[in-house]
């Protein structure tokens, strides 16, 4: 019984029968099926936004992912202090922070865009604060 039933009874008006969703089970699956799994296959076949964000994780050199390993452990190095600047500091790009879905085109032109921004920002006397702040968090 839970915790909202405890002073109830079946009988008593504000008893609140449990919610049994397994007998649902088989409308819901095919809802996910039809309008959720297939939609998230679409949009990943038609413009592989997981595929390349993985290929930006996979891409990175820098200390900020090394919490990402087998162990779990959280390395030092991996560790973000507030005002620290960090040489080669992760950023996602910002085409993956995205509720709609772009065309090839649109996402090809984003990461050109982030690019020339990474290396102007490489070229230039690093990072203002404001751009630092954005980064750590």
């Amino acid at each position: 019984m839970s915790v909202i039933n405890e002073k109830f009874q079946p009988g008593d008006p504000d008893y609140r029968p449990l919610i049994d969703f397994g007998i649902h089970r088989e409308k819901m699956d095919a809802f996910k099926d039809k309008f959720i799994y297939k939609n998230m296959r679409e949009v990943e076949d038609r413009d592989g936004l997981f595929d390349a964000w993985v290929r930006t994780i996979d891409a990175y050199a820098g200390n900020d992912l090394l919490y990402l390993n087998p162990t779990g452990a959280v390395p030092e190095a991996a560790v973000i202090v507030k005002g620290e600047k960090r040489f080669n500091p992760f950023r996602e790009k910002r085409v993956f922070d995205t509720t709609s879905f772009p065309s090839n085109g649109e996402i090809k032109q984003k990461l050109e865009e982030e690019d020339d921004v990474d290396h102007e920002e490489e070229e230039g006397s690093g990072m203002n604060k404001h751009q630092l702040e954005e980064t750590e968090g």
